[in-house]
């Protein structure tokens, strides 16, 4: 139906969908619900269905990691190649939904310590004196170091 108007009605049923593990795609190719061009204008044209969206989809993640713990209790010997597949496809889809639980950890110690002094160097009086001489004459004497 391409002339469905956004209702909340059916951003729940959509946000419940995804909540439940199904493809957007899949979601979009029942009858009842908007293409996936129109969703897709409405996640481009309403932010706050785009933020329901992207929220529904995260909850769906759980559905997956779900359905990868099932996978890897019941498959058999010849089905090894495939679980693998598909769970390295779920494993990167929850690093990139969830990064926070299943992303990789990045911690960055810094254990630095940083001193910083002052010392003040002596002061030398290095101004010049004049003293007399036994000729008459001023000469200029400095102080030694």
């Amino acid at each position: 139906m391409k002339s469905l108007e956004l209702t909340t009605e059916l951003t729940d049923q959509i946000c419940q969908e995804l909540m439940n593990g199904q493809p957007l795609t899949r979601i979009c190719s029942k009858k009842e619900l908007p293409s996936l061009a129109t969703i897709n204008r409405w996640i481009a044209k309403h932010p706050s269905f785009a933020k329901q969206i992207t929220n529904a989809r995260r909850v769906g993640t759980q559905y997956y990691l779900d359905k990868m713990i099932e996978e890897l209790e019941t498959m058999s010997a010849k089905d090894v190649g495939i679980v693998r597949e598909k769970l390295h496809h779920y494993r990167w889809l929850a690093q990139k939904l969830l990064p926070a639980l299943y992303g990789d950890k990045q911690e960055i110690v810094q254990d630095t310590k940083i001193e910083i002094t002052w010392q003040q160097p002596e002061i030398k009086d290095i101004t010049p004196q004049v003293v007399a001489g036994a000729n008459g004459l001023a000469r200029v004497k400095e102080f030694e170091k």
